[in-house]
């Protein structure tokens, strides 16, 4: 599992379904706002959960921006 910061990897990520310079694919892409006000993306692998991903003063307002193959 990853946080990124960059809008721009995580429209690549979706428009190349989860595929990305040879890394792993990626399964799970979540937005949420962080603790400081900000926008995060939670990028989740093969075997990796979303419970890093629930609702807590780090994690809010989450919401799934990509599924493997349902895109």
């Amino acid at each position: 599992m990853a946080t990124i910061n960059s809008k721009e990897i995580v429209d690549e990520l979706i428009a190349n379904n989860g595929e990305y310079r040879g890394d792993p694919p990626v399964y799970y892409i979540v937005q949420y706002d962080t603790l400081e006000g900000g926008t995060a993306y939670g990028i989740c692998y093969d075997g990796q959960d979303l419970l890093n991903y629930l609702d807590s003063p780090y994690c809010k307002n989450q919401k799934m921006l990509f599924r493997r193959g349902e895109w």
